[in-house]
């Protein structure tokens, strides 16, 4: 089970530097725009908090705000 777990984290986290990565213009993204597409990817607020070097907390008011929003 552990196993699996792990095997679906590192998936997600393969998906979403792709996904980066695959974006013409990712450099030049807002934060508040690759946030949004990690999270839209399935990714929690510790694994894109991680990825962008940000804090947990971070990303969750910028999440919350999104939410607001639509």
């Amino acid at each position: 089970m552990i196993k699996k777990d792990f095997e679906e984290q590192v998936i997600k986290r393969l998906d979403a530097m792709i996904a980066l990565m695959l974006e013409p213009k990712a450099k030049d993204l807002a934060i508040k725009e690759k946030v949004e597409m990690l999270y839209n990817i399935g990714l929690d607020y510790n694994q894109i908090a991680s990825i962008l070097n940000k804090t947990p907390n971070n990303v969750a008011v910028i999440i919350n705000s999104l939410k607001k929003k639509k």
